[in-house]
């Protein structure tokens, strides 16, 4: 049906796409130019069927049979090439529409000021209210009468004017194409089979030689080969299946419509109607994206995620340091200071663990201890260690060694305090 259909550039112009510029004049019908390519390759196909059947193929066969075949071929293709011009010569116009100068050249159709060619039954362009049917063909450049579809093979638009002549012509070619496909098949078989069946004609008695065979019989007799008489049947055979498959899929789909009372137009229209919403769809699936949900704790990518955003920590005030942890006491920070400052200085004894309590500059219980976090630095002031508290109730852990270096500096619990170990370096 593709072969026989166009494009809805401007019987539909709501399809959107790139829109040909029609022809500033309106075609009359299809000997109107531009002749189409598909036009003339049906007129070719048609005369070569023609002289294959009238002149190769029915003289082959026997003597009962061929004026059979050539009444029942002669008539179909008859038929078919009568329709076929008046289906061609027809003008599809709408009757107001062919009542003007076709010579005066078409306006151009300006989307700015009208959406579509056809608003309200009234056409922009032919400047004529027409039937409720009527379309506008681009190809023509006029509005068809019950518009069905513009065939490239004919060159012009299908509509109530010529479609039965249409109709006919489809089926006069089918059955055509049928009967000659019949003689091939005959042919080759008896060929295979019997040979003299085919040298029935009163001018094979003059030939003796077998493999000699006469064509164009019987008005110019002209001799050929075997392999010459095969590729032709081979070649025109081709060209009769491809015309069935064609011609078959034509006339079942218009068979399909008028048991349907649809035209073309209309089945093609509810088609685009029916894959709009889905290929809308479709869009709206490849361009939306998936928003992330909250991941959960033990995802590793996750949690590689969040230690990518994580901020870099700063550098350690005192990176070399060792494992041992000390908790302060009440007492006074000086004081203990001064303690941890002589227990560095002495290189030969273990100074005993002390406990010390940090007091609680934002409470006034006695026994509120404080707790610098990790984020917790040591500072050095007077060049003696000095301990920056961060938050009120909150415990601290100080690895100290032997040197004077502060290592890290860790939060902990009550519970899981730890003796604070002062060891000397050895």
């Amino acid at each position: 049906m593709d072969l026989c259909s166009r494009s809805w550039r401007w019987v539909v112009p709501e399809a959107g796409g790139k829109q040909a510029s029609p022809p500033h004049l309106s075609r009359v019908n299809g000997w109107s130019r531009p002749l189409h390519s598909f036009q003339v390759v049906a007129w070719a196909t048609f005369l070569i069927l023609a002289v294959a059947n009238f002149g190769i193929f029915i003289p082959f066969l026997p003597h009962n049979w061929k004026y059979v075949a050539y009444g029942v071929t002669g008539g179909l293709f008859f038929l078919h090439f009568l329709v076929h011009l008046i289906t061609v010569s027809i003008d599809p116009a709408e009757a107001n529409v062919r009542l003007k100068n076709y010579s005066e050249p078409m306006p151009t159709f300006d989307q700015s000021k009208h959406t579509h060619v056809i608003q309200n039954q009234y056409c922009h362009l032919c400047e004529l209210t027409l039937s409720e049917k009527a379309k506008h063909c681009s190809a023509c450049n006029k509005c068809i009468s019950g518009f069905d579809h513009h065939c490239k093979w004919l060159n012009n638009c299908v509509g109530s004017r010529n479609y039965w002549y249409f109709f006919c012509s489809v089926a006069s070619a089918l059955a055509g194409v049928v009967c000659l496909t019949a003689i091939l098949l005959y042919i080759f078989i008896q060929f295979f089979i019997n040979p003299a069946e085919l040298r029935t004609h009163p001018y094979y008695k003059k030939i003796s030689n077998k493999n000699t065979w006469l064509l164009f019989l019987p008005l110019f007799p002209v001799k050929t080969k075997i392999p010459v008489v095969l590729g032709i049947g081979v070649l025109v055979l081709l060209l009769d299946v491809i015309s069935l498959l064609l011609l078959g899929h034509l006339l079942i789909f218009h068979l399909y419509l008028m048991a349907k009372k649809l035209s073309t137009f209309d089945y093609m229209t509810q088609r685009r109607h029916q894959k709009t919403p889905a290929r809308a769809l479709s869009e709206k699936k490849e361009l939306s994206f998936p928003i992330g949900s909250p991941q959960k704790a033990d995802d590793p990518s996750s949690s590689a995620l969040g230690e990518k955003h994580k901020e870099p920590q700063p550098p350690p005030r005192y990176p070399s340091l060792c494992s041992t942890t000390i908790m302060y006491s009440e007492n006074s920070l000086l004081l203990k200071m001064r303690d941890m400052e002589e227990n560095l200085s002495s290189s030969a004894e273990r100074v005993k663990p002390k406990e010390l309590l940090l007091p609680d500059l934002h409470s006034r219980q006695a026994c509120s201890t404080t707790t610098v976090s990790e984020n917790s630095w040591l500072k050095e002031a007077d060049g003696n260690p000095t301990v920056l508290v961060l938050g009120p109730r909150q415990k601290v852990l100080l690895s100290l060694s032997g040197s004077t270096n502060l290592s890290s500096a860790s939060s902990t619990s009550p519970e899981n305090s730890l003796l604070p170990k002062v060891s000397k370096e050895e």
